[in-house]
């Protein structure tokens, strides 16, 4: 006999509703691999339907494929997956496209048997579940992992699905693959053209910015702050601050690389911008005439744009070359990428320069110098922008430029 749950918020819960009772109607074999898969009257009745797996018990290692279909599904629908194994329980969001469902499931809690439940929407309740059927699986593998935390309603809004990872608890050698499809089911919701990811550690915060491109994403994301515990948040640009799904990942990477890897807008590992800094720097032999020499060529080659009032998802290094323009949020994103290409520690400052202001700092030796490639540049007229090359801003003197930039803070 199983009971119907709803899903409230992100949270799996039994709830005050009347009880629906579902019997399992197919039998079953007494021999485990030929235990026949059994499915509820509300299962029967929505014509749901398992593909993968094909008996009742069966063998996985960290994970379990699960692919069937749905007859009565509806746009936005999701299917609800519960795996448990002595007295813990952890849950999985698996979206439905086209009355079909396809996904792995994370074996959370390592070697033993799980057992794994599928939950269909009901027909009339929003966020009303039932039991649809349920399997075991003999997990191989001893690696415990951790159930990922879903906003379901903007899961279901946006039509999110991610595929990778699966799950949380896992570690990783310095980055993280976040991979998957973002397909709004009502066509009144706005197409999603970036996802904002955060990649935590403790205090330590980083963001990036992921291209939604016909309607997929895949992008690796740098675990920058050394080795340890990481939040990875997944956002729709949209939102913002209202995370659709988060999880937990480990760094196995001991050294902390915040101020080399690259970051959203800062490209340094982008083969056009290493080659662009190696031949910027090819005459330069030391570490402090090469940054002087970055420093003047984003300051000579870039004009302000006076029309550009904000900063925008897709700013960055190979933009701002690109179309030689930008306002100092794109100096600064080109000349942190051009400096960290050729493994100059740098690092990007928000401020205040009698407005809104970004600046970089580049370490020379075991000292962090100050360079402003955006007042370097040239300066305005009216609405006019001059190009005026200024040197005096490349290393100034600090009694002097903290005059005029206040309030810095280090964005990664």
């Amino acid at each position: 006999m199983i009971l119907g749950v709803c899903l409230l918020g992100s949270t799996l819960t039994s709830c005050a509703l009347p009880t629906v009772i579902s019997n399992y109607v197919d039998s079953i074999g007494s021999e485990a691999g030929n235990k026949k898969i059994e499915y509820t009257d509300e299962a029967k009745k929505s014509g749901f339907t398992l593909e993968q797996p094909t008996t009742g018990v069966v063998v996985g290692k960290e994970e379990v494929l699960i692919q069937g279909s749905l007859a009565e599904a509806k746009a936005g629908d999701q299917i609800l997956v519960r795996i448990s194994k002595d007295g813990k329980s952890g849950q999985k969001i698996i979206s439905i496209k086209d009355k079909k469902f396809r996904q792995a499931v994370p074996l959370y809690y390592g070697k033993g048997k799980h057992e794994v439940e599928v939950l269909i929407p009901g027909d009339s309740k929003t966020d009303y579940y039932y039991s649809a059927t349920r399997f075991t699986v003999e997990n191989s593998s001893s690696l415990q992992q951790i159930p990922m935390g879903y906003n379901s309603s903007f899961y279901r809004q946006y039509g999110v699905t991610l595929e990778q990872p699966i799950a949380g608890g896992k570690t990783y050698d310095g980055k993280v693959l976040l991979q998957g499809t973002v397909d709004p089911p009502s066509k009144s919701t706005k197409q999603v053209e970036y996802l904002v990811v955060r990649a935590d550690k403790g205090e330590d915060k980083s963001n990036y910015y992921i291209p939604v491109k016909d309607r997929k994403f895949s992008q690796w994301i740098p675990l920058r702050f050394g080795a340890g515990d990481y939040k990875v948040q997944l956002t729709v640009g949209d939102l913002h601050y209202s995370p659709v799904v988060d999880l937990e990942v480990k760094n196995s990477v001991s050294a902390d690389l915040r101020d080399l890897l690259p970051g959203s807008g800062m490209e340094s590992d982008d083969p056009q911008i290493i080659a662009l800094s190696k031949k910027i720097t090819a005459n330069e032999n030391s570490p402090m005439e090469k940054a002087r020499a970055i420093y003047k060529h984003v300051a000579t080659n870039v004009s302000y744009d006076m029309k550009k009032d904000r900063n925008y998802w897709d700013d960055g290094a190979l933009k701002t070359l690109r179309e030689r323009k930008g306002i100092c949020h794109d100096y600064a994103l080109t000349t942190v990428a051009l400096l960290r290409a050729i493994e100059i520690p740098a690092r990007y400052i928000g401020g205040d320069a009698g407005e809104p202001h970004a600046w970089v700092e580049a370490k020379i030796g075991d000292k962090w110098i100050p360079m402003d490639p955006t007042w370097g540049s040239g300066y305005s007229a009216g609405k006019k922008f001059v190009k005026a090359y200024d040197p005096s801003y490349f290393n100034p003197n600090p009694a002097s430029f903290k005059k005029t930039h206040k309030k810095p803070e280090v964005i990664y």
